[in-house]
Formats: C-alpha cells, sequence, structure tokens
C-alpha cells in the first residue's frame, strides 16, 4: 500500500513514519505536515491507497475538510482519521462526504491501526481500480478498464473510451505516469490499453471493438513482448 500520513504534530508524524515502514503491507510512506502540501502533491498527481488524516488543525480548514477535497481529486484513497479529540469530532465525522475507512484516537493503537490498514487494503482489491488526471484543475476519474488508448494532439491529450473520448490539457508523458500497470507505448503519440488488444500486427494493433491504433516499427518488438506477458499473466 502507498500511505500518506498528514498531522501538525511533528513527533507524533514522525513516530507514525517511523512505525508504518515497518509494516510488511505498506509498500511507501510520504508524510505531511501541512495539509496544503498533502493537497500540492495529489494535484500533481500522487496517488495513496490510505490516508491517515488529523482532524484537528490550527487553521480554518481541518481533516474532514480535505478529506471532501481529497475525494474529488483521488475518489480511490481511503481516509482514516487520526484526532486526539474523539469526543470532539466523533458525531461530525460522517457530516462530510469522504471515502471514510476508519477512525483512531491517539495514542494510536498499533494493532487497531494496522487491522484499519488491512480493511482499506481489502476495499480496494475489491474496488475497480481507477485513474484520476487533473486538466486545468479540474479531476478527470476514469475506471482503467474502460481506457482503450490515449492520443497525443498538439498540446492536449485525447482519452478514448468504451464510451466516449475525453480531452485532457496535459502532456501524454504526464498522463502516463499516472496509469498503472497494462498500458504500452506503442508509438510516440500514442498509448494502448494491452487488455483491449486482439492482435498485434503492422502498420497498426487491431483492439477488440475493432479499431486500431498505429504502433511504429522501432516500438513493435517491445509492444509485441508487453502483449504477450501480459495475455501470459491472465491465463
Amino acid at each position: 500500500m502507498h500511505i500518506a500520513v498528514c498531522d501538525d504534530n511533528l513527533s507524533f508524524l514522525a513516530q507514525m513514519e517511523e512505525h508504518l515502514r515497518t509494516l510488511s503491507l505498506v509498500e511507501s510512506v510520504s508524510a505531511f505536515s501541512t495539509l496544503e502540501r498533502f493537497l500540492l502533491s495529489v494535484e500533481a498527481g500522487a496517488r495513496y491507497d490510505a490516508a491517515l488524516l488529523d482532524i484537528h488543525w490550527d487553521q480554518p480548514q481541518n481533516g474532514m475538510d480535505m478529506a471532501a477535497r481529497l475525494l474529488q481529486l483521488s475518489p480511490a484513497t481511503k481516509i482514516i482519521y487520526i484526532t486526539g479529540y474523539g469526543d470532539r469530532f466523533a458525531q461530525q465525522v460522517f457530516l462530510r462526504e469522504a471515502n471514510l475507512s476508519g477512525f483512531l484516537t491517539k495514542p494510536v493503537d498499533p494493532a487497531l491501526l494496522l487491522a484499519n490498514l488491512e480493511k482499506a487494503a481489502r476495499a480496494g482489491e475489491r474496488s475497480p481500480a481507477t485513474v484520476t488526471i487533473l486538466s486545468q484543475g479540474k479531476p478527470i476519474t476514469l475506471p482503467v478498464e474502460e481506457i482503450l488508448y490515449l492520443e497525443s494532439r498538439g498540446h492536449t491529450v485525447l482519452i478514448h473510451t468504451t464510451s466516449e473520448v475525453l480531452s485532457v490539457y496535459r502532456r501524454l508523458d504526464e498522463v502516463a505516469l499516472l496509469l498503472p500497470e497494462g498500458f504500452c507505448r506503442c508509438h510516440k503519440s500514442f498509448l494502448v490499453s494491452l487488455r483491449h488488444i486482439r492482435r498485434v500486427q503492422q502498420p497498426d494493433l487491431l483492439l477488440k471493438n475493432g479499431c486500431t491504433v498505429p504502433v511504429s516499427r522501432t516500438r513493435y518488438a517491445q509492444a509485441k513482448a508487453d502483449y504477450l506477458r501480459f495475455i501470459g499473466r491472465c491465463f
């Protein structure tokens, strides 16, 4: 799991980060002492499976405000609230819309922390994978399995899905970094979903819906190898 932990108590933040790194199900930990820095990381494209958010902050916005914002920017991220004021916030946490997964009070019980992370991980396994792409400050969230291919055209990327074509003002290289495994750069201007390929051929890849996507001569061998590797994992 990729975890973000946000708390303005630097001592607690350091302890949480150190403890999280000892857990086998945690792949990476990003620690933030301000909500603004955490928000900037998400807006820049960072994605977290779970975010441990302190609720109380000495500023107008609190952790519940951030959770509501995170639901728009990264809806798949599970929220686990952490607070030293359990009595104050226990009746408020459900008033704001958020992808809430857990609630912990300080000092955090390591066993309960682990149980909450395991719960978030199980929920993530059941949920269909999505990708959220920011375009001119506005988030676009798509199920990964619905993306057919991406096409670079000028200063925009056209995202061809099973039902529509979306245009985002981003570079193809930037969007490619947001995508999970299962996509292949078959051309300098095209990125294709391996799950939707029916046949690898030249000069075009044939998709299952009958569409074709160009594959360059220099990228053909790698595209074929990526496709064979992908279908090998599926069967």
